[in-house]
């Protein structure tokens, strides 16, 4: 999500950890769709997102100083205490593949918004060069 020299928003950033659990249920679900086994929500996938958060906080535009501490910090701490708590939650194939289909798309939607915005800067970047 993070285009070369752009920043994610302080949204992109919080939701990208929980479109990241939602893909990984809804490929779990599309793979036992078959057998009509149920999905199991496991805490390495939250820790997973937990450590993409943290990977990624340094990419977010933050909106003042303090945020980068005291909300990056409890955001991982939450989807980790959250993977704990969901650990072993059976969900049924259907709703865990609807769930990763409605994250897939968002994810692609934000990530094709922020390649058009890095276009237009280019573009932008570009017409001021000639225009100077």
């Amino acid at each position: 999500m993070c285009t070369a020299g752009r920043r994610l928003s302080l949204a992109g950033w919080l939701g990208l950890p929980l479109l990241f659990v939602g893909m990984v249920a809804g490929l779990n679900g599309a793979l036992f769709l078959v057998s009509g086994a149920p999905v199991e929500l496991s805490s390495a996938h939250f820790g997973a997102a937990a450590a993409l958060a943290v990977a990624t906080s340094g990419e977010v535009r933050w909106r003042a100083p303090w945020q980068r501490h005291w909300v990056r910090w409890p955001w991982s701490a939450t989807l980790l205490v959250g993977g704990i708590f969901l650990h072993g939650t059976l969900i049924p194939a259907v709703p865990a593949t609807a769930a990763g289909v409605l994250a897939a798309a968002v994810f692609t939607v934000g990530l094709q918004r922020a390649q058009r915005r890095e276009r237009q800067y280019q573009e932008d970047e570009d017409q001021f060069a000639v225009g100077a």
